[in-house]
């Protein structure tokens, strides 16, 4: 039986240039679902995707002024047409809603239990009234709130209710979101990118658990993602979104294996598979192929770049060499003594080469990016040596000299929006190591600046831009910009691409094979993507718990893993099955 129902749905929020002249978010969008199924809309930032998901909860207008057309129909009721009080009663016991970021969605104040309690909601009582303490109503939504911990994994009831949010893990977190969405039994489930910050063995864990909750509680889920290995995990029907459109939509089946649109077939081809090596560079979709594509004048959308040829036979260069390196987090007790101690990082021993990508792959906490920092000298080790030509950072700190160590080796940083200066513009913030280490000024600096800029592929106007006007890949590429401009040797890049659309992503990556093949130029390229990094570095590396536990080229890390975490890390690896129309193929 049909539980949602999208007719013709359009989105748009009104500019403030003219009074009645729209935005238009989503266009002409037309769907349904049945219960206890789950459809996934994918598509690329910008298509849409989670202003479909708000509109349908109605929590866009909180945000924006809207105009909305179209019918969004629960069980035959146009929610568009319900006055605030009336969709108030909505959200909740028919519309839940699970968002991309659980840390910044649950309230840092309040403790898990309360906010649990404050969502349940029995037939006729108004939100938040079972979070008065001691009523009968509070002790019913504090027994639903246990039931569904239980549920989703959390067995340590008592402590969990007591925990505030920052003192779980981004596991945790997600597993309590999706508690406190079905604390008021909703009919449908509407989840927003639920899983993309989280490693692939949480990632794993997190979809089936959803999978399973969802379908013992028969309820209905709209999936926003823009991984198309989850939505082939979790979907019955995937719908696809480009530019505020529907493109296609189908069974998960027929999507992923006999895609139709152009667009799609794009998608496809860009996402990394296991087996399929792009050291070569990554397919791209390319706007002017997909307009001609989708006006039948070619058939495939993307663009296959061909790599810029080294201009040196033999890499010339350093060998960053790291020996037994430990690092040790002590957490203080009373009187200063430590009470307790997080071993980050467990006598690490690994060398790079001269010109090598190499690949650090590794769940949440084990280490990943504490090494790159010992690496960048933001941190000292608490044993071991690190050497990267003359330079040497032990425990007492960096040896050889601070300025020109940071003119050898930078660190491009996870997530640009939060590591830019927002008053900066573009040109500025890249200037800055310039100035900094080089000592570059005056119209040399600009015009350093102005090649950087053509060097990584953005337009010349994207120097007088604030970071908040620049795309995530642009920012990404600004990122990149600043770390290359002082001609480094070696390159610490920490997830780069960890929150890009799958094209974004092939762009940064075709960069950063690029920049080192015309630079001399080592990579330590952190991530969770084991698809990615099999795909595309000379060697992997496995950390678990803060040790490195394998080593090796990515075809024998893939077919013939040493460790066991390296085999559940591979297992629960989301990928797709081997689709024709990519024209790969696999070993």
């Amino acid at each position: 039986m049909t539980l949602l129902e999208i007719r013709d749905l359009t989105v748009g929020v009104v500019t403030k240039d003219a009074e009645d002249a729209d935005r238009e978010l989503v266009r002409e969008l037309s769907f349904d679902l049945d219960e206890g199924r789950t459809l996934c809309v994918v598509g690329e930032s910008g298509s849409g995707k989670t202003v479909t998901a708000l509109s349908i909860i109605r929590l866009l207008e909180f945000v924006a002024p809207v105009r909305t057309r179209g019918e969004i129909a629960i069980d035959g009721v146009d929610v568009t047409k319900l006055p605030s009080d009336a969709m108030r009663a909505y959200r909740g016991p028919r519309i839940g809603m699970i968002f991309q970021e659980a840390l910044d969605s649950l309230n840092p104040g309040r403790r898990v239990g309360g906010q649990l309690v404050e969502a349940y909601r029995e037939p006729g009582s108004l939100p938040g009234q079972a979070a008065r303490r001691g009523s009968p109503l509070h002790r019913t939504a504090e027994a639903k709130a246990r039931q569904l911990l239980t549920e989703v994994g959390l067995t340590d009831t008592d402590r969990v209710l007591r925990l505030y949010p920052h003192q779980m893990s981004g596991g945790m977190q997600q597993r309590v979101m999706i508690a406190l969405a079905l604390m008021a039994d909703p009919d449908l489930l509407i989840a927003d990118e639920p899983t993309t910050a989280l490693d692939v063995t949480t990632q794993a864990e997190i979809l089936t658990l959803f999978d399973r909750v969802r379908r013992d509680h028969g309820t209905a889920c709209v999936f926003i993602t823009h991984d198309m290995g989850v939505a082939a995990q979790v979907a019955d029907r995937i719908a696809v979104m480009y530019r505020g459109r529907l493109v296609e939509t189908g069974s998960r089946d027929d999507v992923l294996t006999r895609p139709r649109h152009p667009y799609t077939r794009a998608l496809l081809s860009c996402v990394p598979q296991l087996g399929v090596s792009r050291r070569d560079g990554f397919p791209t979709i390319s706007a002017t192929r997909l307009a001609a594509a989708m006006a039948g004048e070619t058939t495939e959308a993307v663009e296959t770049r061909t790599l810029k040829p080294s201009p040196r036979k033999d890499h010339e260069g350093a060998t960053l060499s790291i020996a037994g390196v430990s690092k040790v987090y002590g957490r203080k007790g009373r009187f200063g003594r430590a009470s307790s101690e997080v071993r980050a990082v467990r006598d690490v021993s690994l060398d790079i080469p001269p010109g090598e990508f190499f690949g650090l792959v590794g769940e949440s906490g084990s280490g990943k990016t504490t090494l790159g920092r010992l690496v960048t000298a933001l941190e000292p080790p608490e044993s071991g040596t690190i050497t990267f030509g003359p330079h040497t950072v032990t425990a007492s700190g960096l040896d050889g000299g601070e300025r020109a160590f940071r003119r050898r080796v930078q660190l491009i940083f996870q997530d640009p929006q939060s590591s830019l200066d927002p008053r900066h513009t573009a040109a500025r913030i890249i200037a800055e190591p310039l100035k900094e280490l080089t000592g570059l000024r005056g119209a040399e600096l600009d015009r350093r600046v102005a090649d950087l800029i053509d060097e990584v592929g953005l337009p010349r106007d994207t120097a007088g831009k604030l970071p908040s006007q620049l795309s995530g890949g642009q920012r990404q590429r600004v990122s990149i910009a600043r770390a290359i401009a002082a001609e480094p040797e070696l390159i610490v890049a920490d997830e780069p691409t960890s929150a890009l659309d799958v094209s974004v992503q092939g762009q940064v990556l075709n960069l950063l094979l690029d920049l080192r093949r015309t630079r001399t130029l080592s990579l330590l390229f952190i991530t969770h993507n084991l698809s990615l990094v099999l795909s595309v570095a000379d060697r992997v590396g496995v950390m678990y718990r803060g040790e490195l536990i394998e080593v090796g080229d990515p075809d024998a890390v893939r077919l013939t893993p040493r460790h066991d975490y390296t085999r559940r890390l591979l297992a629960a690896n989301p990928d797709l099955p081997a689709l024709p129309h990519t024209g790969s193929t696999r070993p």
